[in-house]
């Protein structure tokens, strides 16, 4: 579902802050990403949402290259990837089936 090969990335003319990432994500799984602070689980989430862009290596999301993808693909990809933000802002004023 998820593959990333020697995945980095870096922000503008700065420091690589991902390096060497590589790692599989079979359908059907359940992930859990912890680490410290700092340690670019943020990034590579967004990444994984395709947020952002690889600078080097190979990321494929339900077998497209995130490299190529179109906008239209993205947001028809994104439908069908499921995250819970630890930081979710519930909306007061709506209910439980409203704010999903």
């Amino acid at each position: 579902m998820i593959v990333f090969e020697n995945v980095g990335l870096r922000y503008d003319l700065g420091p690589e802050v991902l390096h060497d990432v590589s790692f599989v994500i079979e359908p059907h799984s359940f992930q859990f990403l912890t680490g410290p602070s700092g340690a670019g689980k943020s990034t590579l989430m967004r990444l994984m949402f395709m947020a952002l862009r690889p600078t080097r290596g190979a990321a494929r999301i339900f077998d497209q290259d995130v490299a190529t993808i179109t906008a239209y693909d993205i947001a028809a990809t994104r439908r069908r990837i499921g995250m819970v933000f630890q930081d979710f802002r519930l909306l007061d004023h709506m209910t439980t089936y409203e704010n999903v």
